[in-house]
């Protein structure tokens, strides 16, 4: 008998097929693409300008965008600029260039939106359209992050159940979790796939799926105890590809998260798809990114429209 995990599995990616064409033209209401034609029509050109300077300097902001936008859609607009997470400058940077253009009226979530999907443009990823005329949440709290956010030790089952109350199935979360192909992270969440896998906190804890020279490599570059060295989590992070799949079918993920992918049978298989040159990961990608982008939206009088994206008004 197949176990829950993979039923669930196959239930919910069943769902997937039936809804991923909606899910390209899904909108929540008070968004249009169209939204700053009369209020603001040069928004989208200064957002692209500025992602354009900052990947110049440093190709591996996609990964940052893509990761501030995470956070504020799976938090619920309320905190989705946090201190200390690599790429909030630039994004009140932007911010400012558009309170001098427009005063009032850009929101930092628009922003985020814009910028993730520009920047993953531009290190070869795809692209979709996104609507606008979010407004800014009220509240930023580290609990309302340590509530919502996946954390980076989930198995399986923990990030089906994280992402389902989200609304989104299995395939549309090993889907996003192909934005690992670009980024970096701190050791902070890679120390418990090396030196934790099991609870006791030595040096040779580490999972045992992984492949043993990446896991010398890692343990190189991220020592037991160093929480703040910081490393790729692609070996192609500066370009958007399938490469994170071929990693992770080899026992290269990175977080305990990526291994996890592969420990239920429905899940490898879709994460062997998807490494394939003929998949359709792009266009998955790009589905399951509108879809998020519909998650929490504020708009109307809801929320406001913050003056830095930083801090509420």
């Amino acid at each position: 008998m197949a176990s829950p995990s993979v039923s669930l599995f196959l239930l919910v990616s069943l769902v997937f097929f039936a809804t991923l064409s909606a899910a390209e033209n899904l909108y929540a209401t008070g968004l249009s693409e169209n939204f700053y034609d009369t209020s603001c029509p040069q928004a989208a050109s200064i957002v692209d300008a500025f992602v354009t300077k900052y990947l110049k300097k440093d190709r591996n902001f996609a990964g940052a965008f893509n990761r501030l936008q995470f956070h504020d859609c799976w938090v619920g607009r309320e905190a989705h600029v946090n201190f200390g997470l690599r790429g909030v400058a630039e994004i009140d940077e932007i911010k400012a260039a558009l309170e001098y253009a427009c005063p009032g009226v850009v929101s930092c979530t628009d922003i985020l939106i814009m910028a993730a999907r520009d920047a993953t443009v531009k290190v070869g990823g795809p692209t979709w359209t996104v609507s606008m005329g979010r407004r800014d949440g009220v509240q930023s709290t580290d609990l309302m992050a340590d509530t919502n956010l996946p954390f980076p030790v989930l198995n399986f089952s923990g990030l089906i159940a994280n992402f389902a109350a989200k609304g989104f199935n299995a395939r549309e979360m090993i889907t996003l979790s192909g934005a690992h192909t670009i980024g970096r992270s701190h050791c902070n969440g890679i120390l418990p796939h090396l030196y934790n896998f099991t609870g006791k906190d030595n040096v040779t804890d580490t999972d045992p799926a992984m492949d043993k020279e990446f896991s010398v490599l890692l343990k190189k570059l991220c020592p037991q105890g160093n929480r703040t060295n910081t490393i790729f989590i692609d070996s192609s992070a500066n370009h958007f590809d399938r490469l994170y799949y071929k990693n992770v079918l080899g026992g290269r993920g990175v977080f305990i998260t990526d291994s996890a992918l592969i420990t239920d049978s429905g899940g490898k298989k879709v994460v062997r798809s998807l490494s394939k040159r003929s998949s359709t990961f792009f266009s998955e990608f790009a589905a399951a990114m509108v879809k998020m982008d519909n998650l929490g939206v504020l708009t109307g009088t809801q929320g406001e429209i913050r003056n830095t994206c930083q801090f509420v008004n």
